[in-house]
């Protein structure tokens, strides 16, 4: 009898250990690291390179982002950074430097790290080069409209927010949510095949939709 007691004890000691657990969201100061929940796929980041600039057949085309392109507006085309985030652009050669929203993907030829404005390579004096070395700066604060897309890793209100610093907080909106949220940024490596710019828990995706405006102030 006293074999058997301890042969059912030791059962039920495994089964307890072997339940799940309560989820619980975890405290600030006790959320694993980062790195976690990170997306990891190389992608373009704000770097020294060759800049271009739009000429004069891309007047009234469409963007990426769906806006007509204005070469009178400081705006620029990047491979895979945010829509509407604020990059400052500095010709290398004589040093002048312009502040650009990106609206477009581009440039697509070798060695071409951003496709300036017409406005802007005149800011920045390159237009009689066509192209120049520069240097390019991310600006946090960008906001904007940007695609979301689910990643059934995150919880709570946390993000991945490409363009983003971590630990910053950002409220998004959406035509779908019937309030804004306030989460946090845990991460800001997006892969560019999920073809968004932020990474929300399955709840947030469900409340806010594929579409999420993100303001930082």
């Amino acid at each position: 009898m006293a074999r058997v007691f301890v042969v059912l004890f030791a059962c039920l000691l495994f089964l307890v250990a072997c339940s799940p657990a309560a989820t619980t969201f975890p405290a600030a100061a006790t959320l694993p690291a980062a790195a976690s929940y990170l997306v990891t796929a190389p992608y373009d980041v704000p770097s020294d390179g060759v800049a271009s600039w739009y000429g004069p057949g891309f007047v009234g085309r469409h963007t990426a982002n769906g806006e007509i392109y204005d070469p009178g507006q400081l705006t620029a085309a990047h491979r895979s950074l945010p829509f509407n985030t604020q990059v400052r652009v500095t010709n290398l050669v004589n040093g002048m430097s312009v502040v650009v929203r990106i609206n477009d993907r581009g440039p697509f030829k070798r060695n071409r790290v951003i496709d300036l404005s017409r406005a802007a390579a005149e800011h920045i004096g390159m237009l009689r080069e066509g192209t120049v070395p520069v240097s390019l700066e991310l600006l946090t604060g960008v906001g904007g409209i940007v695609p979301a897309a689910e990643d059934p890793g995150l919880q709570g209100y946390d993000v991945v927010a490409r363009g983003y610093h971590l630990g910053e907080l950002l409220l998004l909106s959406s035509g779908r949510a019937t309030h804004p949220f306030v989460v946090r940024v845990i991460g800001s490596e997006v892969s560019a095949v999920v073809g968004a710019d932020i990474l929300l828990s399955p709840e947030l995706y469900s409340a806010l939709g594929p579409t999420v405006n993100v303001v930082t102030d």
